[in-house]
């Protein structure tokens, strides 16, 4: 996956996640005056995906790890 950062069309900074196949997982909800404080966001998602929590749609919350050990991955 890859992050890309690039300017919108009334200059702020905005970033986004494409998977391999260039599909985006994720955008930037907002945008940045700097393109530091993009960097920075760009930061913060990477260092709060290290222990990702999964929702289903039953409310059950556990860890992406745990989810797929007990999908036998």
């Amino acid at each position: 996956m890859v992050f890309h950062i690039y300017q919108d069309v009334v200059g702020q900074w905005r970033w986004y996640l494409s998977a391999p196949n260039g599909v985006k997982l994720a955008v930037a909800p907002l945008g940045y005056a700097r393109r530091g404080d993009c960097v920075l966001a760009i930061k913060r998602v990477r260092e709060a995906a290290g222990a990702p929590m999964l929702y289903d749609n039953f409310g059950a919350l556990s860890s992406v790890g745990n989810v797929a050990a007990a999908a036998g991955y």
